[in-house]
Parts: C-alpha cells; structure tokens; sequence
C-alpha cells in the first residue's frame, strides 16, 4: 500500500495538527510529544488522511450496505479544513475538494490504514528513521 509523498511547500498541517491526525489512526501509540514531528511525519499524516478520505469515497457506492463510519472527532473538523484549502485537485481521485467540507472516513478504511501502517510508525517512533 503507497501513500503519496508531499514536498515540504505542500504540507496543511502544523506539529500539532499532524500529531492529532497520528492519534486518530494509531492511539495512544501516536508519540506523546507533537513537536518532534518532522517534515517527514507530518507528511506521513496528511497522506494517511487524503488516502482515508479518497478510499472512502471510493466505497461510497456501498453506503447502503456498509453504514459504518467514523465520526471524527471536532478537533479534526478544523484539520479538514485546512486541508481542503491546502489540496491539490491530483491528491484525490475519487473524493473532491467539495467533499471534504463534510469528508466521511468509513471504519474499514480506517482500520485498513491502521493495520498496515502502524508498525511502521512504531519502528519510527523507536527509531527516530522515516516511516514511508
């Protein structure tokens, strides 16, 4: 599974905003201190959103038999935003710029994103080397 690589100028999210991104997906097991999040994390958490956000979409067709979905918390509403003043029309291709002003995040797709990436981010806490 590939996430997209954002250059420095294209990052939406400060330290902070990232580090909420990381605890969304990995929980407690995100870092516990958000300003020694890198270039490279905050990249990594802006591409497990776009990708959380994209693949939903994607399954969106299936809304009436899959229901399931996460309700971000508030905190995140804003980072939404900021993302979609920050986004790239080719860093979606399924969900629009539109979308993110309500962007659902389905528990699948969630979990999916979980799974494969948290060891990674483990080996990147421990380690202090780039995840992706």
């Amino acid at each position: 599974m590939e996430l997209r690589k954002f250059k420095s100028s294209e990052l939406a999210f400060t330290q902070q905003e990232a580090w909420q991104v990381l605890v969304f997906f990995f929980g407690g097991n995100a870092s516990s201190v958000p300003g020694w999040m890198t270039d490279n994390d905050r990249s990594f958490a802006q591409a497990l959103l776009v990708e959380a956000i994209d693949k939903s979409y994607a399954m969106s067709w299936m809304q009436a038999i899959l229901r399931v979905t996460v309700n971000p918390p508030t905190s995140l509403r804003a980072i939404f935003g900021r993302l979609a003043r920050k986004a790239a029309r080719d860093w979606f291709n399924e969900a629009t710029l539109s979308d993110l002003k309500n962007p659902r995040i389905y528990l699948t797709i969630k979990n999916q994103l979980t799974l494969h990436w948290r060891t990674a981010w483990e080996i990147r806490i421990q380690t202090g080397d780039p995840v992706y």
